[in-house]
């Protein structure tokens, strides 16, 4: 193991447990300056992942990069069934004790770069999420992600993206900061890959996905230097409500 995959693998997989088993938020980095961010900008993101899912009673949501479950509990009630995916078996264990409320519910621990092995668990899924993690890729392998999941998923309608660093706005963020030394492509940094929208286009004419990268309302924590991309699958089925 090289040293990125080292401090990769601290971040994600050792970082959580210096946490209490209830301080969620503060598990999966959802923080602001080390203090979990508000309810307030927590519903912001639950409404804008059901908007832009368009999330319906009978919808499968495959979920990669779940963590621990405390985001995605506030979408059970939107959808039908749930899989959730993490390499973290820590974070998925909070995960089970804390949010897997009923039937349809299941996590999976895997990488979700290696869908062998998940999708064969998931294949009604119809809607992915991918929220907050796509920066720990490297770019090859998101696209190959993207590939994989429109073969496996024959119903795949929608995928979201959610809260990517937006690469336009990084010289901003870290001037901010008073940080001269950073990296923009680097998957085993704090923030991880840094996106250009024209980048997600380019990925989804490709890969024959129609693309839209929608930002979050002003007031949201996060809105100056992140967004959410949105990729549609025209031929896919349409959701029953």
């Amino acid at each position: 193991m090289n040293g990125p995959e080292i401090v990769g693998d601290y971040l994600h997989k050792e970082y959580p447990k210096q946490f209490a088993k209830t301080e969620f938020w503060k598990q999966i980095k959802r923080t602001v300056n080390g203090e979990p961010v508000s309810d307030q900008d927590i519903d912001l993101i639950v409404k804008q992942i059901i908007s832009q899912l368009d999330l319906q009673p009978n919808d499968h949501l495959l979920d990669l990069g779940c963590g621990n479950g405390a985001l995605a509990s506030r979408l059970f009630s939107q959808c039908k069934q749930y899989t959730g995916v993490d390499f973290s078996e820590y974070l998925l264990s909070v995960a089970e004790e804390y949010f897997c409320p009923r039937d349809g519910i299941r996590y999976i621990q895997s990488d979700i770069r290696q869908t062998q092995n998940f999708v064969s668990a998931a294949t009604s899924a119809n809607k992915v999420l991918i929220y907050g993690c796509i920066g720990y890729l490297h770019r090859h392998e998101v696209k190959m992600l993207l590939h994989d999941l429109k073969t496996a998923l024959c119903g795949l309608s929608t995928i979201l993206i959610g809260n990517v660093a937006d690469e336009s706005r990084a010289g901003e963020f870290f001037r901010a900061r008073s940080v001269n030394d950073y990296l923009l492509d680097d998957p085993s940094s704090p923030i991880g890959v840094w996106w250009e929208q024209a980048e997600w286009k380019k990925i989804g004419d490709e890969l024959g996905f129609q693309t839209t990268c929608v930002s979050m309302r002003d007031d949201f924590y996060g809105s100056r230097y992140r967004y959410d991309v949105v990729f549609e699958n025209n031929h896919a089925p349409k959701s029953v409500g």
